[in-house]
């Protein structure tokens, strides 16, 4: 499935003012191509993808004719997949719509819109004859219910920068044309049809604070459903970390968010992390054993160390993520959307939320210490291993939550909740290294016969067991640090008590 990064600004402009000359801007020349367009655009009946900025169209004419799907990709970017026309008109190809999936929530994709455009296109070449940008002056017809009709100037950068750009689009504000309100040719026709995203909050009361940190993580969840169907690096991992942040929000500040109210949308929020954790868990514990690879000596028992085995951990991953894209897919991630959107609309405050949020957050921040602090007396007077062991991990996922509550306070708090989020950050980090050595062991443990049938038996069953070995020496030294960092912790945390 093919695609690129677009970048890309469109003015509008009367029909007749002329384009603006931009020969010194085109060392190589500029070539004019004229097209004739025609493109009918797929959504949901109540235009769900248009409310994300997403398009999705079926293009005849010019030199990519096909299906086309773009996706907001970073700032002022889109991310076009294609797909080849095929023979059926009506049916969206499957790659794109569950690329789609996130915002379309299990509604069908019809045809909501046709337009055609008479385009002409010139190329703005470099020295060697490599195109910089296009600039693409269009004559558009858009038919709905009825018929409209604008034009239009596009300017997409290919080998050019953002400086060529921002000089295209200066000559032509001086020629009189002026940004697009909308910026594409689907949200011009469509007008007020299509529904306003819900709004960053702006303000400054205890609640602000909170719905801003809030808003922030469910756009980082949506930005990244797309990138985890399509498997990308460190996807699996963010989307997790957004899931966790919101849960930790929704935990963290009773006094702000009713916690009655938001307990359903936290607890599938856990179901979710825990889905989309074991293919991210694969992913670390996988990394992990390659560097021991690395380090440890060559040869142990007499047998040379292999990474042959590591193939059954990607095989185990790649089972894992075809249950995630199962889980994407799914009439309940749908629901959840549904009810963060909701969340995100019309959240479930407290009194306490129009208050200054300065007391406010301390409070629940103040909280979120101490239940660490909690979990850490437990931890240091486990009487057995196990036991221990599950302390630790407790006290990781408490000092995780007190590290997002002192980011989410600290824009208010300042300094006071900036150290405590920087200790609460080191005091995870090393916990979580722990973690994952616990969790390595664990799974050598019990996958061992799956990695033995690698070629050579042996050589594998040395290297687990020298990987295992390592892991346990290692999990002691974390431990000690775990101990050295929670006692160099600043006593500004007693001050949210």
């Amino acid at each position: 499935m093919p695609d690129h990064i677009e970048i890309e600004t469109t003015y509008s402009v009367d029909r007749h003012t002329p384009l603006p000359d931009l020969a010194d801007l085109a060392p190589g020349g500029i070539e004019e191509r004229p097209h004739e367009l025609d493109a009918t655009y797929y959504d949901t009946d109540d235009l769900r993808l248009a409310t994300r900025r997403i398009t999705l169209r079926r293009r005849t004419g010019g030199t990519d004719a096909g299906w086309h799907l773009k996706i907001p990709w970073g700032t002022d970017a889109k991310r076009e997949f294609h797909a080849p026309l095929g023979q059926d008109t009506e049916a969206v190809p499957s790659e794109l719509a569950r690329l789609a999936a996130s915002a379309a929530r299990g509604e069908p994709l019809r045809p909501v819109a046709r337009i055609g455009t008479r385009r002409t296109e010139y190329e703005l070449r470099d020295t060697r004859g490599e195109p910089l940008a296009l600039v693409a002056d269009d004559t558009v017809t858009g038919e709905t219910t009825t018929t409209v009709a604008w034009r239009e100037i596009e300017i997409e950068l290919v080998e050019g920068g953002r400086e060529l750009q921002r000089d295209i689009g200066q000559r032509l504000a001086s020629a009189g044309a002026t940004p697009s309100a909308t910026g594409t040719k689907l949200l011009t026709l469509l007008g007020d049809r299509v529904a306003r995203p819900v709004p960053r909050p702006e303000g400054g009361t205890a609640g602000d604070v909170v719905l801003v940190y809030l808003w922030d993580q469910v756009e980082h969840l949506l930005e990244h459903d797309p990138k985890v169907r399509l498997d990308e690096p460190d996807a699996v991992h963010q989307m997790r970390v957004a899931t966790r942040r919101i849960r930790a929000v929704l935990q963290t500040f009773p006094s702000v968010l009713a916690r009655k109210s938001t307990r359903p949308v936290a607890d599938e929020l856990r179901r979710l992390a825990r889905v989309l954790g074991q293919a991210r868990d694969l992913e670390v514990l996988r990394e992990r054993c390659a560097r021991w690879i690395d380090d440890l000596p060559d040869h142990a028992a007499g047998n040379r160390l292999t990474d042959v085995w590591l193939h059954a951990i990607d095989d185990h991953r790649a089972a894992e993520m075809r249950q995630i894209t199962e889980e994407l897919s799914s009439p309940r991630y749908f629901a959840l959307l549904e009810a963060l959107d909701r969340l995100r609309a019309d959240p479930p405050l407290t009194g306490a939320a129009d208050r200054t949020p300065g007391p406010v957050l301390a409070r629940d921040l103040g909280r979120a210490c101490r239940r660490m602090s909690a979990a850490h007396d437990r931890a240091v007077t486990a009487e057995d291993a196990d036991t221990r062991l599950t302390a630790w991990h407790e006290v990781r996922k408490a000092a995780k939550r007190t590290r997002y509550a002192a980011t989410l306070a600290a824009p208010v708090l300042g300094k006071r909740a900036a150290r405590v989020r920087t200790w609460a950050s080191a005091l995870q980090e090393v916990l979580g290294e722990h973690q994952d050595g616990v969790a390595l062991r664990t799974y050598l443990d019990e996958h061992a016969p799956a990695l033995l049938e690698a070629v050579d038996t042996d050589a594998v069953l040395v290297t687990l067991g020298a990987v295992a070995g390592a892991e346990a020496v290692r999990g002691e030294t974390l431990i000690d640090e775990a101990a050295r960092v929670w006692r160099s912790g600043p006593r500004t945390r007693d001050q949210f008590a």
